[in-house]
């Protein structure tokens, strides 16, 4: 996977969050105390700078009580393979 495509997904998925987050009414400070991480830490990965680990997105999924696999883009070959 290049850097270009791991950017681009890193961004989806922080854009997923930030808009499940917009919906609930939730601020980045509610939701990095409600998972015991530090705003800075949260903050660094909603804006796409850091990479979400997979326990921090289940955690941030089970707050905002999405499917995990609705952050992830799907893309236009995924489809038409299905």
């Amino acid at each position: 996977m290049t850097s270009h495509l791991l950017a681009e997904t890193r961004e989806a998925v922080a854009a997923e969050i930030r808009a499940a987050m917009a919906r609930k009414r939730l601020t980045r400070g509610e939701l990095a105390q409600r998972l015991g991480v530090a705003r800075t830490t949260l903050a660094d990965r909603l804006d796409a700078n850091r990479p979400f680990d997979t326990d921090m997105l289940a955690a941030i999924c089970g707050e905002l009580e999405i499917d995990l696999l609705s952050l992830f883009p799907v893309s236009a070959s995924a489809v038409e393979s299905a």
